[in-house]
């Protein structure tokens, strides 16, 4: 890791890069960056959500070889100490390796080797991105620790969907506490090489391509008193890839909607009260050179039985013409819709 820009840059539209080299000598570098905060960590009874917005090294196959980005957080007694480890805790909200689309998100505690948290490889699950890989397109990678459950749990998220939770009474109770009893940093890498890629076939050799960024949009911190969604200030807004998932509460500008706690899937927030003629703006939507051919949407409705209403996309601006094709008519009444996909004509 160096202190070089030519590893750790902005890319002048508000993204954060990090970027592996080799230089001549076939020497790597790479970076990585920390939060001078140590102190991240839910209240009593309330929650803390840490989220980022995401884009994998857009490299896969031989020339990713030994790539390992990360978004992760350390117990803050780590600092000064570096000994401590892992029983002061780590939370891997996203891992990746060898250009997989793979997400990997791990609590890791007790003691190394072996313990009551399976060490070294600790307690973790991994799933897939949709829609784009994780490296061809922007994707959403958010833990929730939730001390309002009992018993206290940690839920890791992609794009807002839960795909991993691990429970307080999973370990001891002193092993919990080692882990939890204190606040965390937050940290941003890509690493060449090591443990991980290693147990996926290797670090980098002559094949790996340098130069392949993780790029970052946003990071952020939310936090709340008890109950509701885990936050209530929305992701920050801009340089949105149309191919992933946006944010209902992450608009620019609306008229007559109300963010709201979601009791659907993957909690966060939904947009309710809505009505004829409200809206929500979202600027900044990337649909590259290739013309999109679909929406995909996630609405429900809570009218009573056999009314419906529309959901209606337009681009550029509201006040030209809808496609017929980006209206959904919503669920039943009380229902969670599932997601509706529309192919817009050619």
């Amino acid at each position: 890791m160096t202190s070089s820009t030519s590893n750790v840059a902005l890319d002048g539209s508000g993204n954060l890069l990090i970027t592996p080299r080799r230089d001549a000598s076939g020497r790597w570098t790479s970076g990585r960056i920390e939060t001078t905060r140590t102190d991240f960590q839910p209240p009593s009874g309330g929650k803390l959500r840490v989220q980022a917005r995401i884009q994998m090294p857009n490299v896969t196959g031989a020339a990713a070889k030994g790539y390992w980005p990360a978004f992760w957080m350390l117990g803050s007694p780590f600092r000064g100490n570096y000994q401590n480890w892992p029983g002061v805790g780590e939370l891997d909200i996203m891992e990746n390796v060898q250009g997989l689309n793979t997400d990997w998100s791990t609590m890791h505690c007790g003691t190394n080797p072996g313990g009551p948290c399976n060490e070294t490889s600790g307690i973790g699950n991994s799933t897939s991105c949709a829609g784009t890989t994780c490296q061809a397109g922007f994707h959403t990678y958010s833990m929730e620790w939730d001390r309002s459950t009992s018993p206290e749990e940690i839920r890791f998220y992609l794009d807002g969907v839960n795909f991993h939770t691990v429970k307080a009474n999973q370990v001891d109770a002193t092993t919990w506490a080692n882990a939890t009893n204190h606040g965390y940093f937050v940290i941003l890498n890509v690493a060449m090489g090591g443990g991980f890629p290693g147990a996926f076939g290797g670090g980098p050799d002559g094949g790996t391509e340098p130069n392949h960024p993780m790029t970052v949009d946003y990071v952020q911190v939310l936090q709340s008193s008890g109950g509701g969604g885990g936050g209530t200030t929305p992701p920050p807004s801009g340089n949105r890839d149309a191919y992933s998932a946006i944010q209902a509460e992450s608009y620019d500008s609306q008229s007559g909607v109300v963010p709201e706690s979601t009791t659907d899937s993957g909690g966060g927030q939904d947009l309710g009260s809505l009505a004829n003629g409200d809206w929500a703006l979202y600027k900044g939507v990337k649909f590259g050179s290739t013309a999109a051919k679909q929406f995909y949407a996630r609405v429900a409705s809570g009218a009573a039985a056999g009314v419906s209403g529309l959901v209606e996309v337009r681009l550029d601006s509201r006040s030209n013409a809808r496609s017929a094709a980006s209206r959904w008519p919503t669920p039943a009444a009380g229902s969670r819709g599932a997601p509706s996909r529309r192919t817009s004509p050619g």
